[in-house]
């Protein structure tokens, strides 16, 4: 289950607080002095480039744990000027602020993985993954994936969670969102998240079907499920509830639609749908915290960055502030 972590940055005293909540989330998944050390820099210049160059805006964490894998995935969200030139802004020595100008391209040398989204007049997206350890077993993914999970303000707990299951060239992925919010609402989402991680091989359709059986003895759930197969060559889509599904490529779009209902209730008829996979597809699947009128064709090369970019843009740009907010992406590369 992936939840994340909002931190808003608006003024420098906000610098501090989110340099020592990562450290402490750092030290509490048993990160080396090294480690956290290093996450402590990268929050700190991108906290510090949310308030000098962006007008301020968000830092949200995701500890991403696999079963060969750990790290931590930070993104910086800003709606501020933008940048014209991004290679020019990594370049040490530059600055528009008066400073050193050696914070943007320390965030690039220290972190794992790194990537950028802007526009003038539009706004920043970084992106950046860090691992305690030399992780090998990412370079031959053939998908990969990411997501935002937030909870609604004043609420501890997230009722909405994704997940994703990779297993021999097959990528299964849910999208739940718990009825209500906070704690009943997060109860039933784990419990779905449960039950999808204990059916690796049964159809999307058939595993809600359990989902819906399991969720009975909690408050219900809106949930979809979507399987990649490139062998077959084919998607595989189900959903009950208000959960969005689209699979994008080369500008095409195909959405998928979800039976009425909640699950736990009994639901009657639960369809599944089919759809030729393109190499290259990105999947998207969100909560309906997330408005469903976008379009990435209006970010021109947005889908060549890493879904965690994607992501993070289509929460900034999308959510809405009275619901728990959740979205998903997964790229399909080879």
């Amino acid at each position: 289950m992936t939840s994340s972590r909002c931190i808003p940055v608006f003024e420098e005293s906000q610098v501090g607080f989110a340099r020592r909540r990562l450290v402490e989330i750092c030290q509490r998944s048993g990160g080396d002095d090294a480690f956290c050390g290093k996450v402590a820099i990268v929050v700190t210049e991108m906290a510090r480039n949310l308030v000098l160059h962006g007008k301020g805006g968000e830092i949200i964490i995701r500890e991403a744990v696999t079963a060969t894998s750990r790290a931590l995935e930070m993104l910086a969200l800003d709606r501020g000027p933008g940048m014209r030139n991004i290679a020019e802004c990594l370049r040490d020595g530059f600055s528009t602020a008066g400073t050193a100008g050696i914070g943007f391209g320390a965030i690039k040398r220290l972190s794992d993985r790194f990537e950028v989204f802007s526009r003038p007049g539009s706004g920043t997206v970084i992106w950046v993954r860090l691992c305690p350890q030399l992780d090998a077993s990412s370079a031959a993914l053939a998908f990969e994936s990411s997501g935002v999970s937030i909870a609604i303000e004043r609420e501890e707990v997230c009722g909405d969670a994704w997940e994703v299951m990779e297993r021999a060239g097959v990528l299964r992925a849910m999208v739940v969102d718990g009825l209500g919010h906070g704690l009943y609402a997060g109860e039933a989402a784990r419990e779905a998240v449960a039950v999808f991680r204990s059916q690796a091989t049964t159809g999307p359709a058939s595993t809600l079907k359990l989902i819906d059986q399991a969720l009975t003895k909690t408050r219900g759930a809106a949930g979809a499920i979507v399987e990649l197969c490139p062998a077959k060559r084919h998607v595989t889509a189900a959903g009950v509830g208000n959960i969005s599904m689209r699979i994008l490529n080369n500008g095409q779009s195909k959405s998928f639609g979800c039976d009425n209902g909640t699950l736990g209730t009994g639901v009657p008829r639960i369809r599944e749908f089919t759809h030729p996979l393109v190499n290259g597809s990105v999947l998207v699947m969100h909560s309906d915290g997330i408005k469903a009128h976008w379009n990435l064709e209006d970010y021109p090369g947005l889908t060549r960055r890493h879904p965690g970019v994607v992501a993070g843009l289509l929460y900034r740009d999308f959510r809405r502030e009275r619901d728990d907010a959740t979205v998903m992406v997964v790229c399909h590369s080879i």
